[in-house]
């Protein structure tokens, strides 16, 4: 086949490997010019994120930013989602360590492009020419490997050929059909099913021996010949070894690969050598952990149907009803980009929808809401309806998910209602925190970063910053500390300075309070109460810096609003914030120490005299993505209440 070639991009999962892109991946970009680029950045530190997204901003690559090490079938998830979106109909899937020149990914494109139901690899050899992989065959009496070059022909053996993920090229169609790579694998053998889902779903895998890459053994995890690997090669070796049998074999293979399960386990090892088994005890480590998770997911896997359910739309019934005006814009965002997803089948919240529906998982963001009422009786009739609905989501085997806005109960709040929490919170599957410092102990979580405001604000014009102007803008709550805020300001002297107040005091108290802070100092106006979005983007655009001195400081919608009108802000100093300020850059995020003083007010305005230049980077908070790692979250979800995840 000649002509011109479908549009393609390689994805590219990153986990601490930027020299290795900016070795590896710059070639392979420069070889094909037309090739996309998408790098998917595995959080691991602030410095390894800075670098990847300046290597990226000097080549025009794509970049998503997860907030945690998701694996490397998730990760490659996440950015072929972004990929096709932006218009690929062909994927190469590419690690790190791993580089093609464009005559072989040509070879590659064009075999795919006659077939779009073939998933093609090419020859991968060492950087000394040895053959690291064309192909690998499963044996299924044992779950033993073997390279397919090898294979013996008397008796022929029980075997499926499989690719592997170091190099693969397959067609949007393909992609599509098989639902891309499980995300319970996380690491290792997550090509292995991948190979077998493809040729249930009628496709077929191919060696393109005219296609030649180049793989930098152990460039990423260890991998390389004549040395140890790292334990979490073992570990995640041997696990999914078990999981796959759980998944995809037969009562009898599943026996048989469990009754190898420990020398199986053993020869993974053994592929680090013998000296260190005398040296570390972390390999047994990995061997006995790796076999004990792996037979438990095989148990488990071999009890129920596989959850594709998990390649297939998840239904998702959310704890919020349908939005208002009024309503939080992270709901409405949120709402929005669900939506979107194709693998999302998105209801909102009514109490007849929530007791009569088919639901695969309920997602509560403010559970609270649920057991109060304006009267007495509308809250014992909402609590009634809240217990049987917790009870249904039970019986129904319903995965119930959580995000932690707050890490407390909400203070006074009846005996009742905490105990309807508690219980609540003893039912739930999974959490998602919205920050990395959140911590939650052993409870299975996953992490979803609170997306921007950029989108939201883009029709609303915003006003030219005043000199010396401060604000404050969102609902007033007495942790918020706007009376802090209109203290310090009236001790701060310079008549060139103003302030405004925005936004509706939670009592009439606390609303008598501040209106008598701010009343005899004219440089102070407040409008106290609810700021549309309008009002809100020409406030907060107006103002040379936003303060936001709240006394908690967990997750703040406010901050991400101000970064994402491009203004400044004055925040406490705590983790969450320190995150922050090196994930969008210097010159956004100021913080204070203590309590709110003139002098935090001043000493921040002066650094500000020259003003950051640019934009903060918000790319890490993409909704599109946020969208992605809410289903990830979702099928994790499932997966543990059908007890095949972890």
């Amino acid at each position: 086949m000649s002509g011109p070639l479908p549009r393609c991009a390689a994805v590219v999962v990153n986990y601490g490997s930027s020299a290795l892109l900016a070795t590896n991946l710059t070639a392979v970009a420069a070889a094909s010019p037309d090739l996309d680029v998408v790098v998917v950045d595995n959080f691991t530190s602030a410095a390894e994120l800075a670098a990847v997204r300046t290597l990226c901003a000097a080549r025009g690559w794509l970049l998503v930013a997860s907030p945690t090490n998701v694996g490397f079938g998730s990760g490659v998830n996440l950015g072929a989602r972004a990929a096709l979106d932006a218009g690929a109909e062909q994927l190469l899937l590419l690690n790190p360590d791993a580089r093609l020149d464009g005559s072989a990914l040509e070879r590659l494109q064009r075999v795919v492009a006659a077939d779009p139901m073939v998933m093609v690899g090419p020859v991968v050899r060492t950087v000394d020419g040895r053959v690291w992989s064309d192909g690998t065959d499963l044996y299924l009496d044992r779950g033993s490997m073997r390279a397919t070059r090898k294979r013996p022909t008397d008796p022929e053996p029980r075997v499926e050929m499989w690719l592997s993920g170091a190099c693969l090229l397959l067609s949007r169609r393909l992609w599509d059909a098989v639902g891309g790579f499980d995300d319970r694998y996380f690491l290792y053998w997550e090509d292995v099913d991948l190979s077998r889902r493809v040729r249930e779903a009628g496709g077929s895998l191919r060696v393109v021996r005219e296609a030649e890459a180049v793989h930098d053994e152990g460039g990423t995890q260890g991998e390389g010949g004549g040395r140890a690997k790292s334990a979490t090669y073992y570990r995640y070796n041997i696990r999914n070894r078990l999981l796959f049998a759980g998944q995809h074999l037969d009562a009898a293979d599943r026996r048989r690969w469990v009754a190898t399960a420990l020398p199986e386990a053993y020869a993974i090892v053994l592929r680090g050598g013998r000296r260190q088994l005398l040296t570390s005890t972390a390999p047994w480590t990995a061997m006995v952990g790796g076999t004990l998770d792996g037979l438990r997911l095989l148990r488990r896997a071999a009890r129920t149907t596989r959850t594709a359910d998990a390649a297939g739309p998840v239904r998702v019934l959310q704890s919020f009803p349908d939005p208002r005006p009024t309503t939080n814009p992270y709901i409405w965002m949120l709402k929005d980009c669900l939506d979107a997803h194709p693998d999302v089948t998105l209801s909102t919240f009514s109490w007849r929808r929530a007791l009569t529906g088919d639901h695969d998982v309920f997602h509560a963001h403010w559970p609270e809401i649920l057991v109060t009422g304006s009267t007495p009786v509308k809250k014992a009739l909402r609590q009634l309806l809240f217990v049987a609905l917790l009870l249904r989501l039970r019986l129904r085997g319903t995965a119930v998910v959580r995000t932690v806005h707050n890490l407390e109960l909400p203070s006074g709040i009846s005996r009742r209602e905490t105990v309807l929490l508690r219980w609540f919170q003893r039912w739930t599957t999974l959490l998602i925190r919205i920050n990395t410092s959140t911590e939650l102990a052993e409870r299975p979580h996953e992490t979803v970063v609170h997306g921007h405001y950029r989108d939201w604000f883009a029709a609303h014009p915003r006003a030219e910053p005043v000199p010396g102007r401060l604000a404050y803008f969102g609902l007033i709550r007495r942790y918020k500390a706007v009376d802090t805020l209109l203290s310090a300001f009236r001790a701060a002297t310079d008549p060139g300075l103003s302030l405004f107040v925005g936004g509706r005091p939670s009592s009439p108290d606390l609303r008598a309070e501040l209106t008598a802070l701010a009343g005899p100092d004219p440089r102070i106006s407040t409008h106290l109460e609810f700021l549309t979005d309008a009002e809100l983007v020409a406030a907060a655009s107006a103002a040379q810096l936003v303060v936001l001195p709240y006394r908690e400081m967990h997750n703040s919608g406010g901050v991400l609003a101000a970064l994402s009108l491009d203004r400044p802000v004055l925040v406490p100093d705590n983790e969450v914030n320190t995150q922050l300020a090196a994930e969008v850059g210097p010159g956004w995020i100021h913080t204070y120490a203590g309590g709110l003083t003139a002098e935090d007010l001043t000493s921040t305005l002066a650094r500000l005299a020259g003003g950051p230049t640019g934009r903060p980077d918000l790319s890490a908070r993409d909704w599109s993505t946020a969208a992605d790692l809410h289903l990830l979250a979702y099928r994790r979800a499932r997966a543990l209440v059908a007890g095949t995840g972890s």
